[in-house]
């Protein structure tokens, strides 16, 4: 569809519109840290400069990166819904913005609603400690806007991908969701099983196709026996996070492997490309950076509120997806980078004290004495 408007088979043009989604993504995540915090919003502009500067995933057009738009419009909705500086009538509107954005999420990448999920139990939670009439009319209210405006989203939705002409869609075909909890218990990562996927397609009905992941799982939980698959799920979780670089160059072959050529490209290309001499510098570096923002919010945990719940129930809840489902690669982390550095800034100041608790206890730091004491 994008390349009939753009009248245009190039490549690069799909890599341009990545571009503009991931920035407009990264945008849309500063209205929504002004919502929660004006003082933070200098913290995240900071952090998004620099961490974008070592993603060079924003360019790649895939799920993963198309995606950030409309979780990062989820998660301003769900801000606007939670803020009480607005009155009843914008807290709607944001629950609108929510369900829309929550059913094209669906559309694009279904694992990316888990944030909406989160918000909706994180509220559910909040309510019940301080169970208000008022306050639960209000929530039924902004409820019954947010399913209202999904519900209307997914009908239009699917009214478009029946009739659409651009891609043809066989449904005989449809691969379901259990060959993907297979496939996420196979070899040593979870990651994706050649020899599972080709039979997805040698098998030509859905109940043989069911019947088949069936069979494996029960084999893989059998050979692999209780403790064998909590160690399994421990490792493929550090495959799921460890990676700074979210995949890059792991996987596919997508960049031309020429030389770079000595011109004004190619100091980047040494950094990115797969010949490149200096890849190992950007690895190095992306790792440094992806370890201190995990840090950040390993630190932080003591601080709590609706936004800041909101925001770690939904990484809990992607940790836990990717765990059951297909993972293995740290790429598929990117779907949920907005609540990630959504959440560093409004944590920061806490896990920087929890951090200086820490030097003091262990006597890497020393307390400073006022000199009018």
């Amino acid at each position: 569809w994008i390349l009939t408007k753009f009248h245009s088979t190039s490549w690069l043009v799909i890599d341009s519109v990545t571009l503009f989604l991931v920035d407009l993504s990264a945008l849309i995540n500063i209205v929504t840290m002004y919502l929660v915090s004006k003082d933070k919003v200098r913290l995240l502009w900071y952090l998004q400069i620099i961490f974008l500067a070592f993603f060079p995933m924003i360019i790649i057009p895939y799920t993963d990166t198309w995606v950030l738009l409309s979780v990062s419009l989820i998660l301003l909705g769900f801000v606007g819904i939670s803020s009480h500086s607005f009155n009843l009538i914008y807290r709607i509107l944001f629950s609108v913005m929510a369900g829309v954005a929550t059913v094209i999420t669906y559309y694009i990448k279904p694992s990316g609603i888990i944030p909406a999920i989160a918000f909706i139990i994180i509220g559910i939670v909040y309510l019940c400690n301080k169970p208000d009439k008022k306050r639960l009319l209000r929530a039924v209210c902004l409820l019954v806007f947010l399913f209202g405006s999904g519900a209307t989203t997914f009908v239009l939705g699917q009214n478009i991908i029946s009739n659409q002409k651009y891609v043809s869609i066989d449904k005989s075909l449809e691969i379901p969701s259990i060959h993907f909890v297979n496939m996420g218990m196979s070899g040593t990562t979870g990651a994706y099983n050649p020899h599972d996927a080709l039979m997805m397609a040698k098998l030509p009905k859905k109940q043989d196709k069911i019947a088949y992941s069936k069979k494996m799982i029960r084999k893989r939980l059998k050979q692999r026996g209780l403790l064998g698959y909590i160690s399994f799920l421990i490792r493929k979780q550090g495959y799921n996070t460890a990676d700074g670089t979210f995949g890059w160059l792991g996987e596919g072959t997508f960049i031309f492997t020429k030389t770079p050529a000595s011109n004004w490209k190619w100091w980047a290309q040494t950094f990115t490309y797969p010949v490149g001499k200096n890849v190992s510098v950007f690895r190095f570096i992306s790792q440094l950076i992806w370890i201190s923002l995990v840090g950040i919010l390993f630190f932080g945990w003591k601080y709590h509120d609706l936004v800041s719940d909101g925001l770690r129930l939904s990484l809990i809840g992607g940790f836990l997806f990717l765990l059951i489902f297909e993972g293995g690669r740290s790429r598929y982390l990117i779907q949920f980078l907005p609540s990630i550095i959504i959440l560093i800034p409004i944590v920061w100041q806490s896990s920087k004290e929890t951090i200086a608790k820490i030097l003091l206890a262990t006597g890497l730091k020393k307390m400073e004495v006022s000199q009018n004491a």
